[in-house]
C-alpha cells in the first residue's frame, strides 16, 4: 500500500511542475508581447522623426510664394510621394520660423522648427530657396516661441 501512494505524490509533483512550467511560459509570452509593441512604437516614432526631419530639408529648399497678407499664418507646401510636409511662418523682420511635419499615430503629429532669415526685404511674392538662409542653431523639437498662438 506505501508503495501506491509513493506513485500518486510523483504523479501530483510532476503535475505541479508541469502547471508552474505553463505559468512561466505565459508570462514570457507576455513580456515578449510587451516589448514587440514597445519596439514597433519606437519604430513608428523614428520613421515619423525621419520624415519631419526631410519635410524641414526639402522645405529650406523651396521657393515659398508668400503674400504679405499671408505672412501671418503658416504656409505649407506638400510633397506627396514621400508624404513631406514643409511650413513657413514670418516672425519678425527678416526671420521666419520653418517647420517639417510628420504624421506619427492616428491624430499625432511630429514637428520639427529651425530658425530662417531672409537675405533680401519681404516686399517680393517669391521667397526664393536661395534667399532663405537656415540660422546655424539647427533644429528644434518644440517651438521656440513662447506665445503659443502663434506656433498653433
Amino acid at each position: 500500500m506505501a508503495d501506491k501512494q509513493q506513485g500518486n505524490i510523483l504523479l501530483v509533483s510532476i503535475m505541479m511542475l508541469l502547471a508552474l512550467s505553463l505559468m512561466m511560459l505565459k508570462a514570457l509570452h507576455y513580456q515578449q508581447e510587451s516589448a514587440m509593441l514597445m519596439m514597433m512604437d519606437e519604430q513608428n516614432y523614428l520613421q515619423a522623426f525621419g520624415r519631419a526631419e526631410s519635410s524641414l530639408v526639402w522645405g529650406k529648399a523651396q521657393s515659398w510664394p508668400l503674400h504679405q497678407q499671408e505672412a501671418e499664418t503658416w504656409f505649407c507646401l506638400q510633397q506627396t510621394e514621400f508624404h513631406l510636409t514643409s511650413c513657413l511662418k514670418h516672425y519678425s523682420g527678416n526671420l521666419f520660423l520653418l517647420k517639417g511635419v510628420a504624421q506619427f499615430t492616428s491624430g499625432e503629429k511630429l514637428e520639427l522648427y529651425q530658425w530662417i532669415k531672409q537675405m533680401k526685404p519681404l516686399n517680393q511674392d517669391t521667397l526664393i530657396s536661395g534667399e532663405l538662409i537656415p540660422i546655424e542653431s539647427g533644429w528644434l523639437d518644440f517651438c521656440p516661441v513662447s506665445q503659443a498662438e502663434f506656433c498653433l
